[in-house]
């Protein structure tokens, strides 16, 4: 087998677990109400999870901080569903300060994990929840994020050339990053001719979310480094873990779910 032929061993696998993927995604979000919640808030409880297992805490003292940071984040999308953002941040504070009290050893990491996994996906809820066009803004996220992913796939291992972080993600070069941005503002552009927003908004938003999505990339990449691991887990062929996954989307969630918020 030629050295390219390697660089795309494991394309057919991940090419059929991200069309399972984006199926089940697709269908929640169609069906909408309770379906959509419950999607977002188990892939919230799943990432958490994997999060947890990370930080290898397998102690009964640990297991307890699981069960706060799965009940706070489960709380948090359901608040935010019913009664607003306010009162989902509000569930992910007091899951933080519990955790505070539990464990003053670990609790920057649990912490850290809970905000930002519950944040992000109280974010898309948030984005889904918009009572303008929420189900083509979830679309809009995650098509760019990926785009972003595609281009960054076939563009670093076609072209290759100086890595992007190595110390962080020693795969990822520059030329991956921008054949990302490039299929992300060709979306942009369509996006913005055939969809809601006017044309230059939705070329400088996609191309903010698909930066967006690559620092999230390379913030769990630097977390899998600190902890020494190579996947969040490996319940997703090809993929490794959820958090594997979605590390983009939650990043590029926040950001779209603020922009929004500031317009």
């Amino acid at each position: 087998m030629s050295v390219e032929a390697n660089k795309f061993l494991d394309l057919g696998t991940r090419v059929l677990s991200a069309i399972a993927m984006i199926a089940i995604s697709v269908t929640a979000f169609w069906l909408g109400g309770y379906w959509a919640v419950g999607f977002i808030g188990l892939g919230a409880l799943v990432m958490l999870w994997e999060f947890h297992k990370m930080l290898r805490q397998e102690d009964v003292r640990g297991k307890i901080d699981l069960a706060i940071m799965v009940g706070s984040a489960s709380a948090s999308v359901v608040a935010t569903f019913l009664l607003g953002w306010l009162w989902g941040a509000g569930a992910l504070i007091i899951g933080a300060a519990a955790l505070y009290k539990r464990d003053h050893e670990n609790w920057f990491w649990l912490s850290s994990g809970l905000l930002y996994i519950g944040a992000s996906m109280t974010a898309m809820l948030m984005i889904f929840l918009s009572p303008e066009h929420g189900l083509f803004d979830v679309f809009w996220v995650v098509l760019i994020v990926v785009l972003t992913d595609i281009g960054g796939y076939f563009a670093g291992r076609i072209i290759g050339g100086p890595k992007l972080w190595p110390a962080v993600s020693p795969k990822k070069t520059w030329a991956g990053s921008g054949g990302g941005w490039v299929l992300a503002l060709v979306a942009g552009l369509l996006l913005g001719i055939f969809g809601p927003e006017p044309v230059l908004r939705s070329i400088g938003i996609s191309f903010v979310i698909s930066v967006a999505s690559q620092i999230g990339d390379l913030l769990e990449s630097w977390l899998k480094r600190q902890k020494d691991v190579k996947d969040s887990s490996d319940i997703i062929p090809g993929h490794g873990g959820l958090m594997d996954r979605l590390d983009g989307v939650m990043a590029a969630a926040l950001v779209f779910a603020i922009i929004q918020g500031l317009s």
